[in-house]
C-alpha cells in the first residue's frame, strides 16, 4: 500500500486535518479557522484513510485543549516567550487569546515554515510571532538555537507537541537535556505515550500507513525519564480526565467498549497510563 507519510513533517497535515474536522463539529470543543486551509486537501485525504480515525481524532482533541490549558497556566507564571520546536501545523498565535507582548518562536524544517508563511501571510497574530527553519536532529544547530533564543527570553515555555514519540531514547534524551541546559527555559510541554505500546495499538494497517514515520521512543515511564534530567512535574494531565473535563468519550472498539463497562477503574487507569500531557518545570 502506498503512504501519503514519507517523512516525519507530512503528519503535520494528518493533524491539521483533525483539528479541521473537530472545529466543523456542531459540539466544538476549539474553532482552529485556519486548520482545514493549511491541511489541504492532502490532510483531509490522510484523515479519509487513517484505520479507526476516531480513536485518532479523539486522541488529537484531548491533546489540544490539554495543551491549550497547560500554556494559559505558564502565562499565568509570567512567561515572556514560547518555543514551539516542530511546530508543524499549529496555529495557536492565531487562535487563542494571548498576551499582545508575549514572543512566541515556531521552529521547524524548511518546507514547513516556508508552506506555513505563504498561506498565512494574510492573517494576524494575537502576538509577536516569528519562524525559525532548522533541523533540529543535528545537535550542534539545535543547540546553537537554543542557546540563542534563551538569551532573548528571561522566562519561556518550550513545547514539543507531536516530537518525543517519533525519537528514540537516545535522541529524546538529549533534547531534554539541551532545553534544561538553558537557563531561561523554565517550563517544557509535551505529550507522551507509554514506550511499551509504541506501535502495538495500531491496528495492521495503521502501522503500515506510517511504515515510514514510526513511534521510536520506547521508555516505560516518560515522565521518570525525563525528571532524571532535573525536571519536575508542574500538571501532569491525563488523558481521560481530560476527556471529562471537555465531555468527550473515547471511542471503543470491541472487546474494549464492553470491557470498560465490566472494569471501568482498571480500563481507565490503564488508559491514563498509556497517554498524558504533561508541562515540567526546572
Amino acid at each position: 500500500m502506498e503512504t501519503p507519510f514519507q517523512h516525519i513533517a507530512d503528519t503535520a497535515f494528518w493533524v491539521a486535518g483533525f483539528r479541521a474536522q473537530e472545529t466543523e463539529r456542531p459540539d466544538a470543543v476549539f474553532k482552529d479557522p485556519l486548520a482545514k486551509k493549511l491541511a489541504g486537501q492532502r490532510g483531509i485525504e490522510m484523515v479519509d484513510i487513517t484505520p479507526n480515525a476516531a480513536l485518532m481524532h479523539f486522541s488529537v482533541t484531548i491533546r489540544t485543549t490539554a495543551i491549550d490549558q497547560l500554556i494559559n497556566l505558564a502565562i499565568g507564571y509570567g512567561i515572556d516567550m514560547v518555543i514551539n520546536l516542530g511546530a508543524g501545523l499549529d496555529t495557536r498565535p492565531y487562535r487563542m487569546k494571548l498576551p499582545a507582548s508575549l514572543n512566541w518562536i515556531e521552529v521547524d524544517y524548511d518546507h514547513v515554515i516556508d508552506y506555513k508563511n505563504d498561506t498565512l501571510a494574510n492573517e494576524r497574530p494575537n502576538c509577536r510571532l516569528s519562524r525559525i527553519t532548522a533541523d533540529l536532529s543535528v545537535d550542534t544547530d539545535r543547540q546553537k538555537l537554543l542557546n540563542d533564543l534563551g538569551g532573548r527570553s528571561k522566562k519561556a515555555l518550550v513545547i514539543t507537541e507531536g516530537v518525543i514519540t517519533y525519537l528514540d531514547n537516545d535522541e529524546a534524551s538529549q533534547l531534554s537535556k539541551d532545553i534544561f541546559a538553558v537557563p531561561s527555559f523554565q517550563f517544557w510541554i509535551q505529550e507522551y505515550l507509554n514506550g511499551g505500546y509504541r506501535n502495538n495499538g495500531n491496528p495492521k494497517k495503521g502501522r503500515e500507513l506510517l511504515r515510514n514515520t514510526p513511534f521510536r521512543f520506547t521508555v516505560i515511564d516518560p515522565i521518570a525519564f525525563f525528571m532524571r534530567d532535573g525536571w519536575e512535574v508542574n500538571k501532569n494531565i491525563l488523558m481521560l480526565d481530560e476527556a471529562d473535563r471537555i465531555g468527550r468519550k473515547m471511542p471503543l472498539n470491541f472487546p474494549w467498549n464492553l470491557l470498560i463497562r465490566i472494569f471501568p477503574r482498571k480500563i481507565r487507569e490503564g488508559a491514563n497510563r498509556k497517554f498524558g500531557i504533561v508541562m515540567f518545570v526546572r
